[in-house]
């Protein structure tokens, strides 16, 4: 086995592995970033995109790459507009209300990594196509040991962070269990045109069986997310594209269909499962979280990318600290990351899910009061000013880097 020795260790190359590799290559730190697949920027279809809010623009913006992610193409989230069709009660959400050019963004997943990569430092080694096969550590840090082709390799750093998604081996290995459950929903998501356009309005419609969210793309077309029970999930992906855009039409309902016209166009459709998961532990010895392999939490509100970047500007002000950059084998690092992450989130979480709740009864009364409710929202300017912070992701970064 060859031994090679950095400061962090990083498993997982997507957004989030990376934009920490290179957050914390700049404040001087040698890297090795690994991940078992090669990197991709090829188109695909559906197009794989995320929503980010103001804070993580602003977040990507300090790195340097936020430019270069507009120039690929982003959708502007200017207007939101939350709904539940056949119901009274609205709350719309305006990017003036808060002084700002827009409460949020659309872009494909690879139009945000290849800017991030492309700023890649010398002292970020970047080691892909290898498979992750264990870890030990001590007080001395951790050993990686890692299969690259047909050698395998050791891979010594202070600090191991796993970056590597929901499946996330470095969680497994490091013995961290998880809480949550599956929401027995799968998220149907395909890209789509309408006759007059988006007007840079994101809509989140609500129904019984979950939310249907429309995101404005770069090129005026939707994307859309719409969460059904599997069942359901099967008939709508096994229909034509003109039978589903009539269902769609139905779901949507008239009020937002006399803003978009008629449906023109719909890509590839496809789904994936909906689940709550979130580590018992963010840190523990010298193995930290992030990401989706740290929290995996419903898209209603499109906030899963975003809270997996807080949780890079966070780990990254900790490890600028003097106190830090002299001894990264201090249980402390892990100790402060694990207490500043766990309330955003479980507040993000527990929102997330209490609205899912509210939202998914049919019951008379219920509904009545989710009205009621949409209508508060609407008229109370304190509470639509915190609900527009907390969707346009400003006050969780205050403190950061802006």
């Amino acid at each position: 086995m060859v031994a090679k020795a950095y400061d962090i260790v990083i498993v997982g190359a997507g957004v989030i592995g990376a934009a920490l590799a290179l957050d914390l290559a700049k404040n001087g730190y040698t890297i090795a970033l690994l991940d078992a697949q090669e990197p991709s920027f090829e188109p695909s279809s559906p197009e794989r995109v995320i929503a980010l809010s103001q804070g993580s623009k602003r977040y990507l913006a300090s790195l340097g790459v936020w430019d270069d992610i507009a120039a690929n193409g982003t959708g502007w989230i200017q207007h939101i507009a939350v709904r539940e069709p056949q119901n009274t009660g609205a709350v719309n959400m305006s990017h003036q209300e808060l002084a700002s050019d827009a409460l949020g963004y659309v872009s494909e997943i690879r139009h945000v990594l290849a800017p991030i990569q492309q700023a890649f430092t010398d002292n970020i080694t970047s080691m892909y196509g290898v498979q992750c096969l264990g870890f030990t550590q001590d007080e001395t840090g951790v050993c990686l040991q890692v299969q690259d082709g047909d050698k395998q390799l050791k891979v010594q750093a202070s600090l191991l962070i796993g970056a590597d998604g929901t499946n996330s081996f470095i969680r497994h290995f490091a013995g961290i269990q998880t809480y949550g459950w599956d929401h027995n929903r799968l998220g149907i998501v395909a890209s789509m045109g309408c006759e007059h356009g988006h007007g840079n309005t994101a809509y989140e419609c609500f129904k019984e069986e979950g939310p249907l969210a429309l995101l404005p793309l770069a090129d005026d077309r939707f994307s859309l997310v719409w969460s059904v029970a599997p069942k359901t999930a099967m008939e709508l992906l096994n229909l034509s594209d003109e039978g589903f855009l009539h269902i769609l039409r139905n779901e949507v309902g008239d009020e937002i269909m006399t803003k978009l016209g008629r449906f023109t166009s719909i890509g590839k459709r496809t789904a994936f499962p909906l689940e709550l998961r979130i580590a018992k532990s963010f840190a523990k010895g010298r193995v930290l979280l992030a990401g989706n392999a740290v929290h995996t939490i419903h898209p209603i509100a499109g906030q899963g990318m975003n809270l997996g970047l807080r949780d890079v500007a966070v780990l990254v002000d900790i490890l600028q600290q003097r106190w830090a950059k002299e001894d990264l084998n201090k249980p402390l690092i892990g100790q402060t990351y694990a207490e500043r992450r766990r309330l955003d989130t479980l507040a993000v979480a527990g929102f997330t899910e209490g609205v899912l709740e509210i939202f998914a009864s049919s019951f008379l009364p219920q509904r009545w009061l989710r009205g009621q409710g949409l209508n508060a929202m609407q008229s109370i300017p304190a509470l639509k000013q915190l609900l527009l912070k907390q969707a346009a992701g400003i006050g969780q970064l205050e403190g950061l880097k802006s």
